[in-house]
């Protein structure tokens, strides 16, 4: 039995991690039933890939010289690699907007010229290269390191498909919050501020008569999550949910809100597989790189921005207003990418 090394950050409760294996080795099983897949879980080091046939790169923000290396070396063992919706992530916000813009700014900062080469030699060497967006496409191009076969696909949270439930017959007056932490790693250096505004525009949202469902997607995100809760300060209008859900139970929980507006990436990707529009904390590049592939920049807020609490306020109404066009979008979106986030297993790349 042939046996395949799924790289991802595995082991750590994060439900967008972990959907993202999970959906994986759902579409192994189903087109490559008699191939072992392996996830990389902190038991197994996935750094030797030795007992591997083939390396898949799975999603996240893994395209980084690191798993670039571990993928370079399995390649000069003969192994087949490839790259399952990897994206960029940590170009800061300057560069980001100026990627936006289309401009190419310097990345020195982040990657060598040894990165670069090592980036552009794994990538043409891949079986399969598709990547997350077009921001890590812009940055790979920055680099010199796009060769000709790399595409993007599309980020595979895109594959989620809604639980099998009725749509609600209304929709709750309701704004979903997921708050979290990033240990102070996010555009403008201020988590604290990010949460006290996150705490005033709730108080807004509750004088014009909406409820606050707060909660997470990572265990470690709870005592901030706990923390803007007694900051809101409204438990009758207020629910803290400290339960940790996977991707299906976050579906249905989501399902009747009007909105969310969320810290981590895959809680974005939930709420709009959902039906529920997603405003979008922008903390890192990553989150714009998942925006600008499915046409939603406009729900995109910096947390660096200086005017984040009128931003906060203003793209909700936007989301509440725009639902249906915002869904469709999404939808327009996932159709698209489907195909090509099928298409390794469909071509029997693990064979």
């Amino acid at each position: 039995m042939k046996k395949v090394l799924y790289i991802g950050w595995l082991g750590f409760h994060n439900v967008g991690d972990e959907l993202l294996w999970n959906l994986f080795a759902a579409y192994a099983r189903q087109y490559a039933p008699d191939v072992q897949i392996i996830p990389s879980t902190p038991k197994v080091n996935w750094k030797d890939t030795t007992p591997y046939d083939a390396v898949v790169l799975g999603g996240g923000s893994l395209l980084l010289p690191g798993y670039m290396a571990v993928l370079h070396q399995a390649h000069e063992a003969g192994k087949r690699i490839w790259i399952w919706g990897s994206g960029i992530d940590w170009i800061g916000p300057n560069a980001t907007a100026a990627l936006l813009a289309g401009a190419k700014p310097a990345l020195g900062s982040h990657f060598s010229a040894n990165d670069a080469d090592l980036f552009r030699n794994v990538l043409a060497a891949a079986a399969f290269a598709g990547i997350r967006g077009p921001l890590s496409e812009a940055v790979l191009k920055t680099l010199g390191a796009y060769p000709a076969n790399v595409r993007v696909i599309g980020d595979p949270g895109l594959l989620l498909s809604p639980a099998q439930a009725e749509p609600p017959n209304k929709k709750e007056k309701t704004i979903g919050i997921n708050w979290g932490t990033t240990y102070n790693h996010l555009f403008g250096q201020h988590e604290t501020l990010v949460e006290d505004t996150l705490a005033r525009a709730a108080k807004t949202w509750i004088a014009n008569g909406y409820r606050i469902y707060l909660y997470t997607v990572w265990p470690n995100d709870r005592p901030a999550c706990e923390r803007l809760y007694r900051k809101i300060n409204c438990p009758e209008r207020v629910t803290l949910d400290r339960a940790q859900y996977n991707e299906q139970q976050l579906l249905h929980l989501l399902r009747p809100f009007t909105a969310t507006v969320n810290f981590k990436l895959h809680a974005n990707v939930l709420s709009l597989a959902a039906g529920v529009p997603a405003v979008m904390l922008g903390y890192r590049f990553k989150v714009f790189d998942f925006a600008a592939s499915i046409g939603l920049e406009r729900c995109v807020i910096s947390t660096a921005s200086p005017q984040l609490e009128r931003d906060l306020l203003e793209t909700i109404a936007f989301a509440e207003d725009q639902q249906r066009r915002i869904i469709a979008q999404y939808e327009a979106a996932r159709r698209r990418y489907v195909p090509l986030l099928l298409e390794p297993f469909e071509r029997g790349l693990f064979l």
